[in-house]
């Protein structure tokens, strides 16, 4: 607490050093020059924005000295991205909107700027949570609808994503710019974030080391925080969510403010839920949750710069459906007694960014503290198993230089300092451990022409790990360097098609758990292998879109060469205590696949979806990979309307997932039948109300996914489920 004063004293006393008077104004008008009400007119790097007035006109006050984005979006037009020199430009300004049917790209960031979806060499996909009609307990499950997404199943509150097939320590989970550090190398450890104060998820598909270091092999998710009040006003909202299958119950308040140089935010809520029914209508037993969180926020401008301050705590208490909880289990109640993690995470981070002419500099601090305690039953000698802390201290030190609008090279300096301690608990997971991370790396941006946009880049890494012996563990004292590169191009051909094409490679060292790990872990014995080398990742990919006013075409093929793949290998061994084994196993192997999807709308009320993902993955000697997950079709049929009496916005959706009989499963897995799963939604606007009703699994389909960590228990995925939503702005 002492150094978060002191932190805000140092912003409060670089802040009263002088402002900037810069005053941008200007207006909001469509293609017939007729004004536009309620465009956002948002500066990202400043994150100060406003709305355009009844006639179109909009102002924002005492912005710095210097060249940023203004981005300017409206609903049923397309979004521009605006270079604006903010002591030079000629006032006022005058934006014109185009209209189109289909928001056909957004403002995308987690490529280290701020540009357009199709400007990008590098596909990143954009899912807007407030506009999902996917109401789920968990923030990763939104993400389900998405060609290449999938997830590792253990229960509503245990979802981890997959991106092209690859899992868990293979990609990156990447909050509000914070790299999340915490046990993630199972299934079994939950990404600690939720879905409110989130504006959108940013999925980057595919190795991105060049920007984010080792882990992200295959690719990285992406959340970006909901922006800050618009100057000079105070807004607010209060979700509310109900679930049918589990009486599961979701409530959060948030509440933000800006004035003109200063803005602040804070957001609580928790998430109840009991065990859930499968569609044979068992209770799952000690499939039960409870989360709480808090996320709060200050930003400060000062005449060079700008710095904002977040803290978020994060407390999670998620039943394990086990053998030894199955057994004890014996009601349906929300309190987690036996067999339960105990999960805390604290997040403080120090975002900075200072402004010199055509070079912004960025200077990002974070210090992660996250705590993950067992708890068996009173059957057991010790009630409390495990209890450990992964605190992490992190930094990111970047900086832009814009030759011109057309070429930029952002060059950077990343790191980390980790440690993990064990207490009097009795099992050591993992053992005591440090580790040390250096990264430079630089990337440069260059559009040649306005439909040619170019990316190339290279970074190095050193690890070095350091455990400590503990009992039958040997310790493990690893130094580990490598070069990661990238290169893409983006070819506009026309107004309506767009072909990219990259070529990239990355890396993944062996993590605490994979070097030392040995000792029961959930219900399997897991061994580690301190011989482990680091997994390389060689990925050429190629993507064609096509858009017209009420039509859109995509596909996407991909190779992904995976030198020394870690994985863990499941045998035929028992241990001394009767637990099956797995070995932590390195491979060469590859995961070849494409994905696609078509948007159709035949009226202006009916929209049509369906996508379709594909993959193989095989070790070199044939064998298929372990937990892949199955093809799959997703199709959706949505309508909706502008306004239906004194209700707007309102519309109806049916979607369903049909995924393809995996036949291609690993030596110790079992086939998985194909399934349908038919879903739907409806909803509207009342004044400051929005509503949402949703039926999942409406059919009540009895299923099971290939990646449900539960398939071995004999349980199902969830039934029928009834779920909703309202939410309350102000």
């Amino acid at each position: 607490m002492k150094k978060l004063m002191s932190i805000l004293i140092l912003i409060l006393f670089f802040g009263k050093l002088g402002f900037s008077q810069n005053t941008v104004y200007g207006s909001i008008y469509d293609e017939k020059s007729i004004p536009l009400p309620g465009a956002v007119i948002y500066f990202p790097q400043l994150h100060k924005g406003s709305t355009s007035d009844k006639n179109g006109k909009f102002k924002i006050e005492n912005l710095q000295s210097g060249t940023f984005d203004m981005i300017v979006n409206l609903i049923g037009y397309e979004t521009q991205i605006i270079k604006i020199r903010t002591d030079t430009v000629k006032y006022p300004i005058t934006v014109k909107l185009i209209s189109q049917t289909f928001e056909t790209q957004e403002v995308v960031v987690s490529a280290d700027r701020f540009s357009l979806q199709h400007e990008n060499a590098v596909e990143i996909k954009s899912v807007k949570i407030e506009n999902s009609d996917n109401l789920s307990s968990n923030l990763i499950d939104k993400l389900a609808f998405e060609p290449g997404i999938d997830i590792i199943s253990k229960s509503p509150g245990v979802e981890k994503p997959v991106i092209r097939g690859l899992s868990n320590t293979n990609i990156l989970f990447v909050d509000n710019g914070i790299k999340l550090e915490n046990f993630q190398f199972s299934e079994d450890h939950p990404f600690m974030v939720d879905e409110f104060g989130v504006d959108r998820v940013e999925i980057i598909k595919g190795p991105a080391s060049l920007l984010y270091g080792s882990d992200a092999v295959g690719g990285v998710i992406y959340t970006v925080r909901e922006k800050p009040a618009l100057q000079n006003t105070v807004s607010g909202d209060y979700n509310m969510l109900y679930f049918r299958n589990n009486q599961g119950f979701v409530s959060n308040l948030g509440i933000k403010g800006a004035g003109t140089r200063i803005h602040a935010g804070i957001r609580g809520g928790f998430n109840s839920q009991k065990d859930y029914f499968d569609g044979n209508g068992v209770q799952v037993s000690n499939s039960r949750f409870n989360q709480y969180s808090v996320k709060s926020n200050i930003g400060f401008s000062y005449k060079f710069g700008k710095t904002d301050v977040y803290y978020d705590i994060q407390k999670m208490k998620l039943g394990m459906t086990v053998p030894p909880a199955i057994s004890l289990m014996n009601d349906n109640l929300r309190k987690n007694k036996v067999w339960f993690q105990d999960l805390t995470s604290n997040v403080l981070a120090v975002k900075n960014k200072f402004f010199a002419g055509k070079t912004m500099v960025d200077a990002d601090f974070s210090y992660q503290s996250n705590n993950r305690r067992l708890f068996t039953s009173e059957l057991m000698p010790q009630f409390k198993t495990v209890d450990m802390t992964l605190n992490t201290f992190g930094y990111n030190l970047k900086s832009t230089y814009s030759f011109t609008d057309k070429y930029e090279l952002i060059s950077g300096v990343q790191g980390m300092y980790q440690t993990n301690k064990n207490s009097d608990a009795p099992a050591h997971i993992i053992p005591n451990a440090d580790v040390f991370d250096f990264s430079v790396y630089s990337l440069l941006t260059a559009d040649f022409t306005e439909n040619l946009h170019f990316q190339s880049g290279m970074r190095y890494d050193f690890r070095h790990i350091l455990t400590q012996i503990d009992g039958i563990k040997p310790a493990v004292d690893k130094y580990y360097s490598n070069f990661s590169f990238s290169g893409g191009l983006n070819y506009q051909i026309s107004d309506k098609i767009l072909v990219r094409t990259n070529f990239a490679s990355a890396h993944r060292t062996p993590n605490i758990a994979e070097l030392t790990q040995n000792g029961a872990h959930g219900i399997y014995y897991e061994i580690g292998n301190s011989g482990l080398k680091t997994q390389k990742n060689y990925e050429p990919d190629i993507s064609f879109h096509y858009h017209s006013g009420n039509f859109i075409f995509e596909m996407s093929a991909f190779y992904n060469l995976l030198k020394d793949y870690i994985y863990l290998q499941k045998t035929n061994e028992f241990a001394d205590n009767g637990m099956l084994i797995y070995r932590y196993s390195q491979t060469d192997a590859a995961i070849k696949g494409i994905e696609g999807g078509i948007e159709y709308m035949p009226v202006h009320f009916i929209k049509l979806y369906t996508n379709y993902s594909s993959l193989i993955a095989r070790k070199n000697n044939g064998d298929n990979l372990p937990f892949i997950p199955q093809n799959k079709i997703r199709s959706e049929m949505k309508f909706t309307v502008k306004k239906l009496s004194k209700f707007s916005k309102p519309y109806f959706s049916v979607n369903g997932i049909y995924a393809f009989k995996q036949n291609n499963f690993s030596e110790f897995e079992t086939e998985t039948p194909a399934y349908f799963v038919l879903n739907s939604a409806l909803g509207f606007s009342y004044k400051n109300l929005n509503f949402k009703l949703s039926a999942k699994n409406i059919l009540n389909e009895k299923y099971i996914d290939h990646l449900s960590t539960l398939k071995d228990t004999g349980y199902l995925m969830p039934g029928r489920n009834i779920i909703f939503s309202i939410k309350y702005s102000f």
